[in-house]
């Protein structure tokens, strides 16, 4: 191997370790995520969301950087691949997925939540309307209540 090879090797092989640790921090948001709106915990799904969307941003930058490398990495095909480099793209590939599934957990969780909630306030909106009708029925003034005692 060529030391300019070993070098963006190297420096490819820290940029996926360091993608691997942020994308290991979304996956246990993404955990506490389901956790808050199993227990409807808005508050902190909000920032939840928020810190997500930060280790996101730096997963771009750091992809950015890796992409160049990962191109020269992959069109040296004719050099044997490095072991680490290849266990870290399936350890991220796996968390990629494992993450976009709980995300669409999440979001079928919160439509569920979504609707059941719209429900319940239907409900209550036509109960109202039935109090208010019996309300309009019932005599309020204190003119009646006197002539009756």
């Amino acid at each position: 191997m060529s030391d300019n090879f070993f070098e963006k090797a190297t420096r490819l092989t820290k940029l996926l370790d360091d993608e691997l640790k942020l994308l290991e921090n979304i996956k246990e948001l993404t955990d506490e995520q389901t956790r808050q709106i199993e227990m409807d915990e808005f508050d902190g799904l909000e920032k939840l969301l928020e810190r997500r969307q930060e280790l996101i941003e730096k997963i771009n930058g750091l992809h950015q950087e890796s992409q160049e490398l990962m191109q020269s990495y992959v069109s040296s095909s004719s050099l044997k691949p490095v072991r680490e480099i290849e266990n870290l793209k399936e350890e991220i590939k796996y968390l990629l997925q494992t993450c976009k599934e709980s995300n669409e957990r999440n979001i079928e969780m919160l439509s569920h939540k979504s609707t059941t909630q719209k429900e319940k306030i239907g409900k209550q909106s036509a109960q109202r309307k039935g109090i208010g009708g019996y309300a309009q029925a019932v005599p309020t003034s204190s003119e009646m209540f006197d002539k009756k005692t």
